[in-house]
């Protein structure tokens, strides 16, 4: 594996590439080397009761880890440590490949700051298992035989929008995608291997948070911290929080809105400005609107504040956060130097900073994830082939050419004239001395087959060619959108190995760019 800088992976102008630049400080509160630093010290100052307890669940969800992980944990407790997060919905096999990026960029940003900072920091993975959304979870895609995108996905179990972590998990529906999965890829050395070790993780797990975080954790030998906050332990920490949230919702929709209004010349993200975005479980995971009383759902269940604080001392599993307040919760229970995000994440994130400032608390660190092109060398040589460079593929799709009859009928026109004319003279010579035409008619018949077959041989290996280009431009570009959104890790692992991510991490740690082409 080689990777090499790739500036045109996103437009100059996405955050991607604005986040990391001096002007990006008009949206956030701490940029580059100094901002890590004064984040780091504003952290020192704040207070965080319930460490002992967030700790002692981090190491029940995480048995596996390494043990120089277990020693930073460990200082994590006594506040000596701080921490980098990313975070992402648990997707089957990993979600899109543009999940693992986010984790390998928490890992190189996490041992940057504390080299940076001279103390120890953890990296953090949050599972966004509160998540209720089950179709951005329940798929892989595949290729079809034409090599456009098929969709493989779990069916719901029920139809009433539940947190990813209530739900039933499916092990027999997951065992028999994953055959389904690579009966749609190359069988190679790694194939068997692969799939046997995923089945034996799916029945080795319960939910589909466990499942994440047990293969991707394997894959990069458990060196971070996967997070599950819908426990009723971490429910049980966050119970001040989720008060203030109550308490003082009218001031944070007047913030959210502030923010929206202070971002509006960067990419738009839809953040809803009349919820309370706050989720109460009541037949499912409902959002809560504010009224002039208190709060209710869409479905018309009411609660006054004093009834709705309550409720959430009593049973405060019941609660889970919006995208709008969990950076915020994060906040509250970790001492967060920086997130790391995708270009959607960075955007919405800066409509939050007078949240924090609320609260008296600066953002963390808004931090551009990793993001990469995988180039099969097979993918390579074609591209050289066509004289088109990876960058015009990304604007453009891969060339693939239209079949023309008109050209090869033309190129045969010669052949069907010399064939006219033999079997012109041909039938003169048969009639005058058999006075037949039957063997003109058979003479004729095989030339014009002959010419059929060259036509039709042309076609086929103008369609081979085609195919290998289409394979191309579905490993590259599928179906036009960018890969890391489309592909999960697991072509790659059968294609390079169970040893592709870690290898990938180590060249990406060698590497000062973020943005990356990756050979393989």
């Amino acid at each position: 594996m080689k990777v090499q800088p790739f500036e045109a992976l996103y437009d100059d102008n996405s955050l991607m590439h604005r986040a990391s630049r001096e002007e990006f400080l008009t949206y956030v509160d701490h940029l580059g080397e100094s901002g890590l630093a004064s984040r780091s010290r504003l952290l020192e100052g704040r207070h965080y009761p319930h460490l002992a307890a967030l700790t002692d669940e981090l190491e029940r969800q995480n048995p596996n880890m390494t043990e120089r992980l277990r020693e930073r944990v460990a200082k994590l407790r006594t506040g000596e440590a701080q921490v980098v997060i990313t975070g992402q919905q648990t997707g089957i096999f990993g979600g899109p490949l543009y999940a693992i990026y986010k984790l390998l960029t928490c890992l190189k940003v996490a041992q940057q700051a504390e080299t940076t900072l001279g103390r120890p920091v953890v990296p953090i993975f949050w599972l966004a298992t509160e998540d209720h959304d089950f179709d951005e979870i329940n798929h892989v895609y595949v290729p079809t035989a034409d090599y456009q995108t098929r969709k493989i996905a779990v069916a719901p179990t029920e139809s009433i929008a539940r947190s990813v972590s209530r739900l039933s998990f499916d092990q027999a529906t997951l065992l028999e995608i994953i055959e389904e999965t690579f009966r749609a890829m190359p069988e190679t050395v790694h194939t068997k291997r692969l799939i046997a070790r995923l089945k034996q993780i799916v029945e080795a797990c319960t939910s589909y948070g466990m499942f994440f975080s047990q293969l991707i954790g394997e894959l990069i030998d458990y060196d971070v911290v996967f997070f599950d906050a819908d426990t009723h332990s971490v429910r049980e920490l966050e119970i001040p929080f989720f008060e203030r949230l109550i308490q003082d919702n009218a001031e944070f929709r007047r913030a959210l809105t502030d923010g929206i209004s202070q971002t509006q010349e960067l990419p738009d993200t839809f953040l809803n400005e009349e919820a309370a975005h706050l989720f109460v479980d009541d037949h499912g995971r409902q959002l809560l609107y504010p009224t002039a009383d208190g709060f209710e759902t869409k479905q018309g269940k009411q609660y006054t504040e004093l009834e709705l604080i309550a409720l959430l001392y009593a049973s405060p599993e019941r609660f889970s956060n919006s995208v709008v307040t969990r950076p915020l919760m994060q906040d509250y229970l970790f001492p967060t130097l920086a997130y790391i995000g995708g270009p959607g994440e960075l955007a919405y994130w800066t409509r939050l900073r007078p949240l924090f400032h609320h609260l008296n608390w600066t953002m963390p660190l808004l931090i551009p994830r990793m993001g990469g092109v995988i180039v099969r060398h097979s993918d390579e040589k074609r591209l050289a082939k066509l004289e088109v460079s990876l960058e015009e593929i990304v604007r453009s799709g891969v060339p693939i050419p239209l079949y023309s009859e008109e050209k090869m009928t033309g190129r045969m026109q010669t052949a069907a004239m010399l064939k006219d004319s033999f079997v012109s003279e041909f039938l003169s010579l048969e009639q005058h001395l058999l006075r037949t035409s039957s063997k003109s008619e058979k003479v004729k018949k095989q030339l014009e087959q002959a010419i059929a077959s060259l036509l039709a041989e042309d076609r086929r290996q103008f369609d081979r060619q085609t195919r290998q280009y289409k394979e191309t431009a579905y490993h590259l570009l599928p179906d036009g959108a960018p890969q890391e959104r489309m592909h999960s890790v697991l072509p790659w692992l059968n294609h390079h190995g169970p040893d592709f991510v870690r290898d990938l991490r180590t060249a990406y740690e060698a590497n000062a760019s973020d943005q990356l082409k990756i050979f393989l």
